[in-house]
């Protein structure tokens, strides 16, 4: 029984992670951040809106602006970008990739190990 319930599991967690190869390319438009969910404190009146991301679909390019205390994603500055199903990777660091009409939500795709290292991006259509 307790043989089938796990190749049941199995199965299942095999069925729900197939990638159908369906790249979810990011948008052109310049996204503003709203908020971050994370173990960190950036202290109280943080202005997230000076934090902005915009995708260049053809270079493959990512355009980041920072105000010049707190710093999201990277640096300021472009970085190259790569797509994989879901997952866009900037500076070789992994991000699950939403976008849902005038929504944005890049989640750090985390090491298991590490307890404290979770963070998500909430960022809105300009």
């Amino acid at each position: 029984m307790k043989k089938t319930i796990l190749m049941l599991c199995a199965l299942g967690i095999v069925a729900c992670s197939s990638n159908d190869n369906n790249d979810i390319e990011p948008t052109g438009e310049k996204w503003v951040l709203n908020s971050v969910v994370c173990f960190c404190f950036f202290g109280d009146n943080v202005d997230f809106s000076t934090h902005t991301i915009q995708f260049d679909r053809t270079n493959k390019n990512v355009v980041i602006e920072n105000d010049e205390v707190i710093q999201f994603l990277a640096p300021e500055g472009t970085y190259p970008y790569t797509v994989d199903g879901s997952v866009i990777t900037i500076l070789e660091r992994q991000y699950r990739y939403q976008e849902d009409g005038d929504s944005l939500i890049l989640t750090f795709v985390d090491e298991p190990l590490i307890a404290d290292d979770e963070i998500t991006y909430f960022y809105s259509r300009n």
